[in-house]
């Protein structure tokens, strides 16, 4: 992949993308604009060795035009929204 910028808009891929299933529920399918970057991450579980790509903080709109969500999700679960 080639990785996402800040404020590129992506959605969340509703399909399990990897072995990380940590992604909640409430941002599958939905889109949202990338506010930060973090970039390769280490994984510090000795039982889990697989790269998750690097990891980047999603905004997200909430149920009130005031709410806003913010979300770090792995590069495997995005893809871009156009």
């Amino acid at each position: 992949m080639k990785g996402f910028e800040a404020n590129q808009r992506v959605r969340v891929k509703t399909e399990n993308a990897s072995p990380n299933r940590r992604v909640p529920e409430y941002v599958r399918g939905r889109t949202g604009v990338i506010v930060k970057v973090h970039g390769a991450v280490p994984n510090y579980e000795h039982d889990h060795p697989d790269n998750w790509g690097p990891l980047y903080s999603v905004l997200f709109d909430g149920r009130s035009p005031k709410e806003k969500i913010v979300v770090d999700l792995h590069e495997p679960w995005l893809e871009l929204y156009e």
